[in-house]
């Protein structure tokens, strides 16, 4: 199985050979892009498939080559990623790619047809709509309506810890979290732990990651539910029918090897039974912590249905694929965190 981040390097590939949102309609495009990132000796590499046409005297004339653009494209951006060892420079490069999108690019006539009025009359709609909108607005409009090309890329990107933004009139690349600038994430350690000791956990993990790249919010977060449960019950004793067993056993909160019943802990009646001599009490927060990552990815996962009603009318939530990310991120952190504890 290739590594999460080699599916989403050759996703941006396929995004960038679509020629939806990101078009070489020049002859000089990946020269001025690859000279500009720097890589300006990988465009001498591959210019002969990077050219969509040729000259033959004044004549124009389709560049047969041009139909390696798609391999040629990706073999570059893994030669700039590095396997993920070379995160400045590759993100410099996406950088330098996502500059060149044109904002009109990213909409079709569909999209165009959900703007007043006074814009569908206008010579350059998004540019008059845009003029008039907050830098927010703007972001905001691109994510609900830009082509499914620009959600498969923003997608993709997040998978390597970075992200769009809109600013300034212009599209542009930054780290998905501040705090990682320079460091992209890698899931794929992550995941060899997981095929090598836990195979069922490692493909729920697998499953998890295509749903979140398809925008499929509910079955990412599904998915995570079940790592979850699934991951801690291999350490529930035998007999025991609960996960929580397993998250218990593995836990290191203070006392809570003394709970008898760690479901307990969740409905807040372990220390029912235990005489303090004041009024702090066990909290147990590394076993609440995870069970509380079990109980939204249950509530914006396979419960989500299960919605409140009130006068007739029910009350769904809605989950949204930033509320994917963020179960994703936080199942993947649990992961990590018991891994580490494992060595203990």
């Amino acid at each position: 199985m290739d590594r999460l981040e080699t599916i989403a390097v050759s996703k941006i590939a396929t995004v960038i050979s679509n020629q939806t949102i990101i078009k070489t309609n020049e002859h000089s495009k990946w020269d001025r892009v690859l000279s500009n990132a720097g890589q300006s000796s990988l465009y001498s590499e591959f210019s002969t498939s990077l050219e969509p046409y040729y000259f033959n005297g004044v004549f124009k004339n389709e560049n047969p080559s041009f139909e390696q653009f798609f391999s040629s494209i990706k073999t570059i951006l893994h030669k700039v990623y590095q396997g993920g060892d070379n995160a400045e420079e590759f993100t410099l490069f996406l950088g330098t790619i996502v500059e060149e999108i044109k904002i009109e690019d990213l909409f079709d006539d569909t999209s165009l047809a959900f703007l007043p009025r006074k814009y569908q009359r206008s010579l350059d709609p998004i540019g008059d709509f845009f003029k008039e909108k907050s830098e927010e607005e703007c972001q905001d409009y691109i994510i609900k309506n830009a082509k499914d090309d620009f959600q498969l890329l923003k997608n993709n990107l997040n998978i390597l810890n970075l992200d769009i933004f809109f600013r300034k009139g212009r599209l542009n690349l930054k780290p998905f979290t501040e705090q990682s600038n320079g460091v992209l994430r890698n899931t794929s350690i992550l995941l060899e732990w997981l095929e090598d000791n836990y195979p069922n956990v490692a493909k729920l993990y697998q499953e998890a990651i295509d749903n979140y790249i398809a925008g499929n919010s509910v079955s990412c977060i599904s998915n995570c539910r079940n790592i979850i449960t699934g991951f801690f019950s291999h350490y529930k004793d035998n007999g025991n029918r609960s996960w929580t067993k397993g998250l218990q056993n593995i836990s290191t909160d203070t006392y809570i090897e003394n709970v008898t019943a760690p479901n307990n802990i969740a409905q807040g009646r372990a220390n029912t039974k235990i005489i303090f001599d004041g009024p702090n009490e066990f909290k147990y927060p590394r076993f609440s912590l995870i069970y509380s990552l079990y109980t939204l990815t249950s509530d914006l996962g396979a419960h989500t249905a299960e919605s409140p009603k009130i006068e007739g009318v029910l009350y769904p939530e809605r989950t949204t694929l930033n509320d994917a990310l963020l179960s994703l991120r936080m199942t993947e952190d649990v992961l990590i965190w018991s891994k580490e504890q494992l060595k203990n």
